[in-house]
């Protein structure tokens, strides 16, 4: 049938082992891309080069037979000897092996389809035919891998042919251009850098980004930012939901919650930038909650059994050793584990907050104030907290005065040891042992952590009738009011009325020093 081949194959090594490459020819790359790439499966070189040859030669003998049996079909069809369902069952069958065949073959190929179609539209007088072995020619050739030759076949195809009387068939409906997806080439983790430097997010919650960011392109690879579906973040969303996490459980949904907004707002971001086509990622759902996250029980505030039970523990009567601060003894050093607890219980403040606050005071009139101006929760979060009477009466100020003078690192509360060595995370040092300890002393409660006394300093400060944009100026909260934008810095007048209004509420007249001694941790 004359002469035929494959394309002449070349061998190229992926990290260790050897690939069959096949470049396509320059006319059809649009259609089926550079190369044609099959493994090897073996890292000796020796090995592969004999395989590339079996596997050209295996696929030239392929060709060769597609050929004779298209010839044998489209032959008898016109003949009437074979069914019309014969030759569109073999379409549909070897569809991939008919497209691997180069041009030469192809269109005269399709040209005796064309007729054979011509003439079963004539018979039945309708032009389906046509249409749906149309689509099939199409779908196999956007399907090709690789190249043959049939000079031959085709030679024979247009001998048959020329018996054939020509007819005039409709021309197939025109295919409307595929959409190009929009955005960039650009690996998709690429763009992190710069989103992180146009929003100005704060290190702690870079970090949570990170994480998310992080776990996703381990999941989904750097692929290409235009490329990024839908489908790609509900599937890592979905993956989330079953991780395991370090506690041997999965991870929570409040965490796959923050994940998802981090992911909202990285590829909204980038959608508005272009990088990456609209996913519509407030459409991507998490799984709602089960009955037993429905029946978590909020943080809440201590009692006043509570307080006593806190105030009346080791760390304020008596404990064993600065290692066993929740064991009874006779050691009463108010070490730094002591004021960090009053300290927390006294003025609302967050962990930390209080981890990073300065050991110098700051005067507000006559009212002294520990600074949070360094935090970075919320914009309300910067502010002066007014030392009201019942802290200062535990020697407050003096400790604060003697830390200042000879603490380590001029903070306030002087950052936990973890195995000899300074905490890195200071806030998450301080949140740990405050939880361990009101474990220690019985308040184990899934409803009661160190986070409580916020709770607590809520009630007092409402207590004190001071109103709520006064409330909220000194616990960090944002209240919601055009007014409260005006002035929203506490100023001597308001400290004073804090000073004068709020008070705790628990007796704490045992606390008041007698002596005071500051020990290092």
């Amino acid at each position: 049938m004359g002469r035929h081949c494959v394309a002449t194959p070349y061998m190229t090594r992926r990290g260790s082992g050897w690939y069959l490459k096949i470049r396509i020819p320059s006319d059809i790359r649009p259609i089926l891309g550079e190369h044609l790439v099959r493994s090897l499966r073996t890292s000796d070189k020796s090995t592969a080069q004999a395989r590339a040859l079996g596997m050209a030669a295996s696929l030239d003998g392929v060709f060769m037979s597609i050929r004779r049996q298209a010839l044998e079909l489209i032959t008898g069809v016109r003949d009437d000897k074979r069914s019309l369902a014969d030759l569109r069952q073999f379409l549909q069958d070897h569809a991939d092996e008919l497209a691997t065949q180069p041009r030469s073959f192809t269109e005269p190929f399709i040209r005796s389809l064309r007729r054979i179609g011509g003439l079963e539209a004539t018979r039945n007088r309708q032009d389906q035919f046509w249409l749906d072995h149309q689509h099939d020619i199409i779908e196999a050739i956007g399907t090709a891998r690789t190249e043959g030759e049939a000079d031959g076949l085709a030679r024979a195809i247009r001998e048959g042919a020329a018996h054939t009387a020509p007819l005039q068939i409709p021309e197939a409906p025109s295919q409307l251009p595929v959409p190009v997806r929009r955005g960039s080439s650009k690996p998709w983790p690429s763009f992190i850098e710069g989103f992180f430097a146009k929003k100005g997010i704060s290190e702690k919650t870079k970090k949570s980004y990170l994480a998310a960011l992080g776990e996703l392109e381990q999941h989904i690879g750097p692929k290409k930012a235009r490329d990024i579906t839908r489908s790609d973040i509900q599937d890592f969303i979905d993956h989330l939901e079953t991780r395991p996490n370090l506690r041997g459980g999965v991870l929570h949904r409040d965490s796959v919650k923050r994940y998802k907004s981090h992911l909202n707002t990285f590829f909204e971001w980038c959608c508005a930038r272009e990088y990456v086509p609209d996913i519509n990622m407030r459409s991507i759902q998490i799984r709602d909650r089960t009955p037993e996250e429905k029946l978590d029980i909020p943080r809440r505030a201590f009692t006043e059994t509570e307080l006593e039970t806190i105030f009346h523990s080791p760390l304020f009567t008596g404990y064993k050793g600065h290692e066993s601060r929740s064991t009874p003894g006779t050691c009463k050093d108010r070490i730094t584990d002591y004021w960090f607890m009053l300290v927390m219980a006294l003025t609302g403040a967050r962990h930390s907050e209080l981890a990073l606050s300065p050991a110098t005071l700051t005067k507000l009139g006559d009212v002294c104030c520990i600074s949070a101006l360094h935090a970075t929760k919320t914009r309300q979060s910067k502010r002066l907290i007014p030392v009201i009477p019942d802290l200062e009466r535990t020697g407050f100020i003096d400790y604060a005065k003697r830390v200042e003078r000879d603490g380590r690192d001029g903070l306030l509360f002087p950052t936990p040891m973890h195995n000899g060595k300074i905490a890195q995370d200071a806030a998450g040092a301080w949140s740990k042992r405050l939880n361990r300890y009101l474990d220690d002393i019985g308040l184990d409660g899934a409803d009661l952590v160190g986070y409580s006394f916020r709770h607590t300093c809520r009630q007092m400060l409402r207590a004190g009738a001071i109103g709520d944009e006064l409330m909220n100026k000194v616990f960090g909260h944002a209240s919601g009011t055009v007014g409260s934008n005006y002035g929203k810095h506490l100023s001597p007048q308001e400290a004073r009325l804090v000073y004068e209004n709020v008070g705790f509420g628990a007796d704490l007249s045992h606390l008041w020093p007698r002596r005071t001694k500051l020990t290092k941790m």
